[in-house]
Formats: C-alpha cells, structure tokens, sequence
C-alpha cells in the first residue's frame, strides 16, 4: 500500500481533471483560465467523490465533502481514461485535491500558475513560440521603462487592471531568466502579462 507522489508534470487541472488554458489565449495575453468558480466546485467534489474508497456515502455537497476530508491525509486511488484505449491509475491525495482547488479557485493564485505552467512548457520546448513578440496582446518593455525601487532592489509597472504595481520583477527574477535576456512577468492583479528585455552585465 504504498504511497505514490504525483509526476512533476501532473498539473493541478489534471488532479481536478479540468481543461488548461488552451496556447491560443497564452499567446493573446491571457495567462489565466476561464474556468468559472462553480466549475472548479463542481471538479473539486467530483474528485473527492472518485479518489474515495466510500464514494456512495459521500454527501453531495461541497461543504460537507470539504469539512469531512481537508485534513485526512489517506491516498486514494482511481483510474483516469484517455482518448487511447489505455487507461492509467492515478494516485491522489486529498491534500493534493485541496491544494488544487484552493490554487484554481482564487483568481490571483490560478494567474500566477497558468503563468508558471506556460513559462515551464516554454522552458522544455513545448510552446517555443510563445514570446516572440509578434503575437496580439503581448506588450514589450524594456527594463528601463519599469520603475526601479532602490529601497526593495524591484521594478515595477503599471497595469491596465489598475494595479499600480501589478508586474513586479526582483533581482532573482532577472537572474533567473539571465541566458534568455528576457522574462515574462504575470500581472499580480489579473491575468495579462508583459515582456520584458533586458541586458545581462559582465561582471
């Protein structure tokens, strides 16, 4: 009865069995999904009800499925199908189901992932497109258009959603990204990212 973790590649979609956003909204600006709130409910309770041993004593609803199941820590196992005629078991803990959906169901948390699964997709050749520049929606700046903040060593910019300081970058940022001179920072408000470009200093 062993305990099996979840693949670096399983998403928190995968775990809720929910769409990703799809490469045509990642290349238009749009980094966050439209899922809407009662969809990721429903996911969330038709997860726990499948990774359930008891699934038919389940009470049907969220709150009581929530309270009855947040902290226990017991794996549970199901069978996922694919469009191949191959189906695989899949193991999923109950805090993974949680985790996913508390990421998923707040609007801020699911930008910040759907940025993160397109920047990791980027980074293994999967949408190498993505960022060239010529795609509709996307707005490149160079760092000096960024305002720089000596106090907290950041740039900042402004968003069209309102936040005054919605793209942040900090210096870990800017070294991370050092090989590709350029980086992607999500809005920390809403779902629209930038491009930024910058030069990397011989030290």
């Amino acid at each position: 009865m062993s305990i099996n973790e979840s693949s670096p590649k399983t998403t928190h979609y995968d775990i809720l069995q929910l769409p990703r956003p799809s490469l045509e909204s990642l290349q238009h600006g749009q980094t966050q999904s439209t899922l809407s709130k009662d969809e990721i409910k429903a996911a969330y309770r038709r997860a726990l009800l499948i990774h359930h041993p008891d699934k038919i004593k389940i009470t049907p609803t969220l709150s009581d499925a929530h309270q009855n199941h947040l902290h226990t820590t017991q794996t549970y196992t199901s069978t996922s199908t694919s469009n191949s005629a191959s189906a695989l078991t899949t193991h999923y803990t109950v805090d993974e189901i949680v985790a996913a959906y508390n990421v998923l169901l707040d609007p801020v948390q699911r930008s910040e992932y759907d940025h993160a699964l397109m920047r990791q997709d980027k980074d293994a050749g999967l949408i190498s497109d993505v960022g060239t520049g010529s795609h509709i929606g996307v707005e490149v700046f160079d760092l000096e258009d960024l305002d720089y903040n000596q106090a907290d060593d950041t740039w900042s910019r402004a968003c069209r959603c309102g936040d005054h300081r919605g793209y942040l970058l900090t210096e870990n940022d800017l070294e991370r990204e050092s090989q590709q001179a350029e980086i992607y920072v999500g809005c920390r408000g809403c779902s629209l990212f930038i491009k930024v470009l910058f030069a990397v200093q011989s030290p």
